[in-house]
């Protein structure tokens, strides 16, 4: 009789931390908050035969770069290819176009990043994913600037490091960062990754090859760089935070030296011209998955977070929509008093007007 007394008692504590941590899990996606649309300013939707899941802005330009692919279409299993699109923030009526004169063959468009050089050459880095995500090498493409807002392709690069990308920072002609959203894969690895428990290296890429610089990112969903070239903001979507760390120019390395707690599973960031960051996130990580299966809306949500306190940022919740105006944000970035929200899967590019 004690030792059934004893397997109940046992089964009852493990009952109990299962539905805890599922219930601590739900919480932190978001699952039980009420979402109240807020905005201080005006939105109008610019329609696209694609989505805008990452976007950089060339501020001295004002040219809005943008990862352009119908990832809706390839959900679903369709053969899709994508491109990045340009558009002028400076001309109205605001008109996209192609930003690429020429691509490789095959292009599954995902994070993307700007590199200006002290000359002012422009290049464009862009992550792509294979037919076969798992099996065939990821790769990262480089297209120069040749004429105002018009890239060649100039190479490829690719590394079993590269092992799961989902944004990179460029930092050279030759040289990045890249964030990965996983390593572990199933089971237990995964579970720990939902609790920000994390398991996702920070790879850079010094022109030749790649080296893990931090292995423990709670699943890298953005990462960008600040103006001078010396600080990294990686998102950890798992871990509903920014890390922020020093980086050696010279050798790659990097030194933490702050945690930023937001509250969102954080997506893609933007380094604004005042230094802030602009942060595309999602507030409810259940509806962004049903939104996968279903369709069904998803909310959007854009942070705007000053780092220099490191741990004590100021982090202000700009924007919030159920997913009524666009849905599954990933991207917020801006330009003068515009910003421009992007998503995952929308057809359409948010152009709001902050007062």
């Amino acid at each position: 009789m004690r030792i059934i007394k004893t397997i109940f008692k046992i089964l009852g504590i493990l009952i109990l931390v299962s539905v805890l941590g599922t219930l601590y899990v739900l919480n932190r996606g978001g699952v039980f908050r009420e979402i109240e649309p807020h905005f201080a300013g005006r939105c109008d939707s610019l329609p696209l035969d694609g989505s805008a899941e990452d976007i950089t802005v060339d501020r001295e330009r004002g040219l809005a770069y943008i990862s352009f692919l119908d990832r809706a279409a390839l959900i679903r299993g369709e053969a899709v290819q994508g491109t990045v699109m340009r558009i002028d923030l400076n001309r109205l009526p605001l008109v996209p176009e192609d930003a690429l004169l020429d691509r490789p063959a095959h292009l599954r468009t995902h994070g993307l990043s700007l590199y200006i050089s002290p000359e002012g050459q422009r290049s464009l880095f862009v992550i792509n994913h294979p037919v076969n995500r798992g099996t065939e090498p990821e790769l990262v493409e480089v297209f120069d600037e040749v004429a105002p807002g018009q890239f060649r392709h100039r190479e490829t690069f690719s590394d079993p490091l590269f092992n799961s990308p989902n944004d990179l920072a460029a930092v050279g002609p030759r040289q990045f960062y890249i964030a990965n959203d996983k390593v572990l894969k199933g089971g237990l690895a995964a579970g720990l990754q939902q609790l920000g428990i994390g398991a996702s290296p920070l790879t850079y890429f010094d022109g030749e090859s790649a080296r893990v610089v931090i292995d423990d990112i709670a699943s890298g969903g953005g990462i960008n760089v600040s103006a001078g070239g010396g600080t990294l903001y990686v998102a950890e979507t798992s871990g509903q935070r920014i890390r922020v760390l020093q980086r050696d120019p010279a050798s790659g390395a990097v030194t933490e030296t702050a945690r930023i707690a937001v509250p969102t599973s954080p997506d893609n960031i933007d380094v604004a011209a005042d230094g802030s960051l602009t942060i595309g996130g999602h507030a409810n990580t259940l509806k962004l998955i049903m939104h996968f299966i279903k369709g069904a809306p998803a909310p959007s949500q854009v942070l705007r977070v000053i780092p220099e306190n490191g741990d004590k940022a100021v982090v202000d919740e700009i924007y919030l929509n159920a997913g009524e105006e666009i849905s599954a944000s990933s991207v917020g970035v801006t330009y003068g008093n515009k910003l421009l929200i992007g998503s995952i899967t929308a057809k359409q590019l948010l152009v709001c007007e902050q007062t």
